[in-house]
C-alpha cells in the first residue's frame, strides 16, 4: 500500500487587514470637567488650545560660531512613536451638551454627536471653534462643537475651508480673533517646516472668500541655530493677531497688514525652561486676557514631571516674565487640550495646575503656592461645587 504524500501546493493565508483605530475622544478632559461644560457650553471658549510640544535638549557642536561666541544648545520636538508620514489621528467629541429646554430636534442634535464619523482629525481649536478636516478628503471646516454638528461624514453646519493638501504637514491650527468679529478673522495653520511654514484663510462670515490656502515661507534667520531659517511648532491667536513659537524658542508676531501676512515683531529673548532637564512639554494658552506658555519639566525620566514653570508674555515688550502665582485660577493640561477657568466659579482647587499626559494614566495637580506635585485623584481634588447651579450665559 503507498504512503500519501504532502502535496507540494502552496498555502495562502489570509491578509490580515489592520483595524482602523477608534477615534480618540476629545477633549480628553476630568469627567467632572466633562460635566460642567455639557451644561455650561461656553466653558468651550476655554479651552484655547490643542495640546502641547514635546522637546528636548541635543548637545551643541564643540566648535564656536563665526563671531567667536559659543553655540547655543540646540532643542528637537520628540514626536512620540514612529508613524506613517502626514498621518492624522481621527476624534470625536466626548461631550452632550445639554439645553435649557429640550425638544425632538435637541434629542436629534445629542445624537448626532455621537456619530461624528471616525476619520475627522482635529487640526486646533481657538475661540470656541474647531478646526477640523476629514483625513481621506482633505475637506476642511470650522465647526463649532457646542452648537452644531457633523452627520454621516458631510458638514450640516459651519463655515467650509479650502481642500488642505495632503502632501503639507500639519502641526497645528488658530484663529486670530473671535469669528464673529464685525471684520472677521484669520486662521493660521502652522507646518512645522520652514517652506511653507504658514497657510492663512481669511475669514468672512456668509461668504468663501478664498479657494485655496495662502502659503508663506519662513526667511527669518533662526537666532538660536546656526544657518537654519526659524521653524514654528507652536501658535496661538490672540486679539486679531497670531503669536508663534519656533522649534528653538524664538517668538514672532503675524498680523494681517493690507492684505499681506506679514511679522510685525519679534521676542527678545529665547523662552526655554529655566531648569535643566531631558525633556519638556509646551503648552501655549490664552488666560484671562493674557498669554501664558507652561512648561512640564523631566529632570531625570522622560515619563515623569518633577517640576512646572510659567510664563507670562509681556504683549508690549515681547517680553516672557515667569509667574509664581495665577490668582482665581485653575489649568487644565492634557496633549491635545488646554483648558482654563476661573476657580471660584467652578468651584475647584484654586491657584494650580491639573496635568497628564500619554505616558501616565492619571492625572496630577501642580500648586503654585508649594511648587508641590501630587496625584489628583483621591484626595477630594476633583470636587466642583458649582454642577448643581444655574447655567451661565456668558464665560467666566
Amino acid at each position: 500500500m503507498s504512503r500519501k504524500t504532502k502535496s507540494n501546493r502552496k498555502i495562502h493565508l489570509p491578509i490580515r487587514k489592520e483595524a482602523t483605530p477608534s477615534p480618540r475622544p476629545w477633549p480628553n478632559l476630568p469627567h467632572q470637567l466633562i460635566t460642567l461644560i455639557s451644561r455650561q457650553r461656553t466653558l468651550m471658549q476655554n479651552i484655547t488650545s490643542l495640546g502641547c510640544v514635546t522637546k528636548s535638549w541635543r548637545s551643541p557642536p564643540t566648535q564656536c560660531r563665526p563671531d567667536g561666541k559659543p553655540r547655543h544648545s540646540q532643542l528637537v520636538e520628540i514626536t512620540g512613536k514612529k508613524s506613517p508620514k502626514n498621518t492624522h489621528k481621527s476624534h470625536s467629541i466626548d461631550i452632550s451638551f445639554r439645553s435649557n429646554y429640550y425638544s425632538w430636534y435637541d434629542t436629534k442634535k445629542l445624537l448626532s454627536y455621537r456619530r461624528t464619523p471616525p476619520q475627522i482629525c482635529f487640526m486646533g481649536h481657538s475661540h470656541g471653534y474647531i478646526v477640523a478636516m476629514e483625513v481621506n478628503l482633505s475637506e476642511c471646516c470650522l465647526w463649532e462643537p457646542s452648537t452644531y454638528s457633523m452627520y454621516l461624514g458631510r458638514w450640516r453646519y459651519g463655515y467650509h475651508l479650502p481642500p488642505w493638501d495632503v502632501n503639507l504637514p500639519s502641526k497645528i491650527a488658530t484663529l486670530s480673533s473671535k469669528i464673529n468679529d464685525p471684520i472677521g478673522c484669520d486662521v493660521m495653520v502652522v507646518t512645522g517646516i520652514s517652506s511653507p511654514a504658514f497657510a492663512f484663510y481669511r475669514h468672512r462670515r456668509g461668504r468663501l472668500t478664498q479657494k485655496e490656502w495662502i502659503l508663506e515661507s519662513c526667511t527669518l534667520k533662526e537666532p538660536y541655530a546656526l544657518n537654519q531659517y526659524m521653524q514654528f511648532t507652536n501658535a496661538i491667536g490672540f486679539e486679531g493677531k497670531f503669536y508663534a513659537l519656533s522649534l528653538q524658542g524664538s517668538l514672532v508676531v503675524i498680523e494681517d497688514i493690507d492684505s499681506c501676512f506679514i511679522v510685525t515683531g519679534i521676542g527678545g529673548t529665547r523662552v526655554v525652561p529655566g531648569k535643566t532637564s531631558r525633556q519638556f512639554r509646551e503648552y501655549l494658552i490664552e488666560s484671562n486676557g493674557e498669554i501664558l506658555l507652561v512648561f512640564l519639566i523631566s529632570t531625570k525620566s522622560i515619563g515623569l514631571v518633577e517640576d512646572v514653570e510659567v510664563y507670562r508674555l509681556d504683549i508690549g515688550k515681547l517680553l516672557w516674565a515667569k509667574l509664581n502665582n495665577l490668582g482665581d485660577r485653575t489649568l487644565f493640561l492634557e496633549d491635545e487640550c488646554c483648558m482654563w477657568v476661573t476657580s471660584s466659579k467652578v468651584g475647584c482647587r484654586t491657584n494650580c495646575i491639573y496635568f497628564t499626559h500619554y505616558r501616565v494614566d492619571e492625572w496630577f495637580v501642580y500648586e503654585m503656592e508649594t511648587a508641590q506635585i501630587s496625584p489628583a485623584s483621591g484626595d477630594g481634588n476633583w470636587e466642583t461645587t458649582k454642577l448643581d447651579e444655574p447655567m451661565e450665559d456668558e464665560p467666566n
